[in-house]
């Protein structure tokens, strides 16, 4: 390994150390159990750390031609041990991701087959986490904030979680005094595991619905139905780009956005009520001018950065736009 290799491993060492001292008193403070560390910030070592009760997950964000280049592999040992001493933790309870462009299904797929379980709370909530099967953990630590806010906002109301995941938006609002969830997504697994979370808090049956599908599918044909549904509150976090063979057609957020968000206003929503829209693509532009939104009465805020928790330094780890009607 070079010297600069050497010096920059010196330098996360030493981040490391300060940045366990001071999120740990934080994390106290606040009553939080799950929250990110190390977010790349130290060019030479792009690196995610992100702390649970049960251990800690390790995401290598170097590019792939670095990955398979023979230096990587040291470097990443010494990581390793580096994180391992910090924490004191044996490196059994540090979990490895090695993030690649995902295709279709791919999106889906189990790392391993381990059945790492276990449950943690969040404001007083419980979520099931898994550290070593899939891409993600079950609970993504960036909306944390978003999720608080949705809580407060659904006191008696019909709340539609769409791209649902594994259900935390759902709980949330259940949690918060909502008439009603339902949740969709294209993937079984989290379907099954929404239904989990959202038992394990106490929300389940009729008014609590999880459904297995097809969004844009579902949207469509709903859309056809003059007895449909209509909601107080409609979030949606979509991903980036989709081409599952689940579904009828490809997805991509920067340009199906708006006519997804158009839809969901016109025919989905109900009277003063509002949408909530993220996403994680770090180029996204709404394609939605202000002065069209205010011709359909309504608005959209861009609340990113009061969004984003105190413990990610990433700024653009995801955009959040609230569409409300105009005052």
């Amino acid at each position: 390994m070079t010297e600069r290799g050497l010096g920059a491993l010196t330098m996360f060492e030493n981040r490391l150390r300060k940045l366990k001292k001071e999120r740990e008193k934080w994390a106290k403070r606040e009553n939080i159990n799950c929250y990110r560390i190390y977010s790349e910030d130290i060019p030479q070592i792009p690196f995610i750390l992100d702390r649970y009760p049960n251990g800690l997950v390790l995401y290598d964000k170097s590019s792939l031609r670095f990955q398979a280049e023979t230096d990587h592999d040291a470097r990443l040992k010494e990581i390793v041990r580096i994180v391992t001493e910090v924490f004191q933790i044996p490196e059994d309870k540090l979990f490895l991701k090695q993030r690649k462009k995902q295709k279709g299904l791919d999106q889906y797929e189990k790392f391993s087959i381990e059945g790492n379980f276990f449950w943690t709370t969040e404001a007083n909530l419980e979520f099931r986490i898994n550290l070593s099967d899939y891409l993600d953990t079950g609970l993504f630590l960036d909306h944390r904030i978003t999720r608080s806010w949705l809580k407060e906002k659904s006191k008696n109301k019909s709340v539609l979680n769409l791209f649902s995941y594994t259900g935390a938006f759902s709980v949330y609002a259940a949690s918060g005094g909502a008439s009603k969830t339902k949740s969709i997504d294209l993937s079984k697994t989290y379907c099954d595991w929404a239904v989990q979370n959202l038992r394990r808090n106490g929300f389940e049956g009729s008014n609590h619905k999880i459904i297995n599908a097809d969004i844009l599918k579902w949207i469509e044909e709903e859309s056809k139905n003059p007895n449909r549904e209509r909601y107080d509150f409609i979030f949606l976090d979509p991903p980036t780009f989709s081409n599952s063979k689940k579904m009828y057609e490809e997805w991509e957020v920067q340009t199906k956005h708006r006519n997804l968000l158009l839809l969901l206003l016109t025919k989905f929503l109900s009277d003063k009520g509002e949408i909530w829209f993220s996403t994680n693509f770090r180029k996204f532009k709404m394609e939605v001018e202000e002065e069209e939104w205010k011709e359909r009465g309504y608005q959209c805020l861009n609340r990113t950065k009061e969004s984003i928790p105190p413990d990610f330094r990433d700024e653009k780890i995801h955009q959040l736009f609230c569409i409300e009607p105009l005052a």
